[in-house]
């Protein structure tokens, strides 16, 4: 989806409702936005989705059960799909929700609804078909243009969605869902809402490419309560 249409509906949602309207695309390139915008970013991918046992019959499988948990879990939520900017990863998709939306909704209930959407896609299709995710959560200013976003907020998500700490948690879990919430993000929302189980989440060292920071991982099933303390990390202080 693009970040404008004829009547600037993405951009006034992405600025809080009352947002004014983005400027219509001019010449050969559109009007580039560079005015950031806060929004709470939320990045998913599936594990596993290029396995070679995996077809492309089956990763189409996959594609449509990803959106479908998705959408049932921000739902579930109070999260209107029309009111977040989404880019598709290929084997996962990104969306940035405005900033109109209470940040703790993606601590306190989403994990919860995406792992509860999971286990009705999983219960229904054979293995080969069957998801496992890797969910990442941050806040932060972002850049948007006609072409999508950008920032640091973005980029500090996919380093540690893809960290080797959250791919090596997320296949030992027990569990369909594995979520790390950057430092900030555990600090500011989590750390201060029961709801959100900050008690769950374990503290980890994440070093990718150019990033070496902390984050906190969640492990959604029966890992969650069977190993507590697996991934604690002492050396980060």
């Amino acid at each position: 989806m693009s970040w404008t249409d004829g009547t600037g509906r993405m951009w006034r949602r992405l600025c809080g409702r009352g947002g004014a309207p983005a400027p219509e695309p001019t010449g050969r390139y559109a009007e580039i936005l560079t005015d950031p915008v806060h929004c709470t970013v939320l990045a998913l991918v599936i594990d596993g989705f290029a396995a070679t046992e995996r077809t492309n019959t089956h990763r189409l499988t996959l594609r449509a059960g990803l959106y479908d948990v998705l959408q049932r879990a921000l739902a579930g939520s109070g999260v209107e799909w029309e009111d977040c900017h989404r880019a598709d990863l290929g084997e996962g998709v990104l969306v940035l929700i405005p900033a109109g939306y209470p940040k703790a909704i993606f601590s306190e209930l989403v994990p919860g609804a995406l792992a509860e959407s999971l286990a009705g896609h999983n219960s229904a299709h054979r293995r080969p078909e069957r998801i496992r995710l890797r969910v990442a959560l941050h806040a932060g200013e972002i850049s948007p243009d006609a072409h999508g976003a950008t920032g640091t907020a973005i980029v500090h998500t996919f380093r540690l969605l893809n960290s080797g700490v959250m791919k090596e948690a997320s296949c030992h879990a027990g569990g369909d869902l594995a979520v790390i919430a950057s430092a900030w993000f555990y600090e500011e929302i989590i750390r201060h809402s029961p709801a959100s189980r900050p008690d769950r989440y374990r503290r980890v060292c994440v070093k990718e490419k150019e990033t070496a920071a902390c984050g906190w991982i969640r492990l959604l099933g029966a890992e969650e309560e069977a190993c507590p303390d697996r991934y604690d990390d002492p050396a980060v202080g």
